[in-house]
């Protein structure tokens, strides 16, 4: 007879919460003038993740994210993660034709959509046979259901999901650039390792502070906020660049880690700020 033993392993959807048990009280996301500590951070991913489950949503099935960056963001993209989901975050630069196409493509069950996705979501309807369900996150939209109304009534606790490494993540799909954009799928295995050794190689901790200045669709963006909630420290999200604004948030957050792209970085050298910035 053969046995097989269990892989001793640390699953991304279990250590957020155990670090909401450890510093409940402790910031952990913040976004222009709003913020969540690591209890309300995980009480929101854990009520997201029962109203997926109680919409049909069960291990492997996609979830489509058009979500803009905003404070409850995270929360959604790893509430469901918890819920056993593989999540399907989606650029804003598509057009609805296109964000169609790809959440055809990816096999999604259900969709969500922030306010400034919502007409290029709406307009994706007519060529999306496969999605049962359409939620938005900040307002009602006809046809969709509200998820400010859904979680109300859903329950606080981790949901009875168990995860396995092979169990997929997320599909992140490419820019295109040398042709049709094609979907990455990354498994738990991928996003765990992908968190604990970008933390251990950056010195990313508890008392981490990290800035994110590019969407949270991107997979570059998740460069900072992985390894920062693995670590159980701090996410600061920027809604839009801006060079002014993010040396403010620098110096007075005093931020610790960050991510930018090229054009970002050339805004910010010429900025007449940065001379006198800390």
């Amino acid at each position: 007879m053969t046995h097989t033993i269990d892989d001793q392993q640390v699953f991304l959807p279990e250590l957020l919460s155990t670090n909401a048990r450890h510093d409940p009280d402790r910031t952990a996301i913040v976004c222009g003038e709003e913020w969540m500590n690591w209890r309300q951070f995980d009480q929101m991913m854990n009520q997201v993740a029962h109203v997926l489950i109680n919409l049909g949503i069960s291990k492997g099935d996609k979830v489509a994210l058009m979500l803009g960056n905003d404070l409850h963001t995270p929360a959604i993209i790893f509430g469901a993660v918890r819920a056993g989901a593989c999540v399907v975050p989606l650029s804003g630069l598509l057009t609805g034709d296109q964000l169609g196409g790809l959440i055809e493509d990816s096999g999604a069950k259900v969709a969500i959509a922030s306010t400034e996705f919502w007409q290029r979501a709406n307009e994706a309807r007519a060529s999306v046979a496969g999605v049962a369900t359409w939620i938005t996150t900040n307002f009602k939209a006809k046809g969709s259901l509200d998820l400010r109304e859904l979680i109300k009534d859903a329950p606080d606790s981790f949901p009875d999901v168990r995860y396995q490494n092979t169990d997929l993540f997320n599909i992140i799909y490419s820019s295109g650039t040398t042709g049709l954009p094609k979907g990455i799928v990354q498994t738990h295995r991928a996003r765990t390792h992908w968190a604990f050794s970008n933390a251990t190689e950056m010195s990313f901790a508890a008392d981490t502070k990290a800035l994110t200045t590019t969407a949270l669709y991107s997979n570059g963006t998740w460069l900072m906020m992985l390894p920062a909630l693995f670590a159980g420290g701090e996410l600061h999200i920027m809604k839009t660049f801006d060079p002014g604004a993010f040396l403010e948030l620098v110096e007075s957050e005093q931020i610790t880690h960050t991510f930018m792209v090229p054009s970002q970085y050339m805004m910010l050298l010429a900025d007449s700020r940065l001379e006198d910035a800390d």
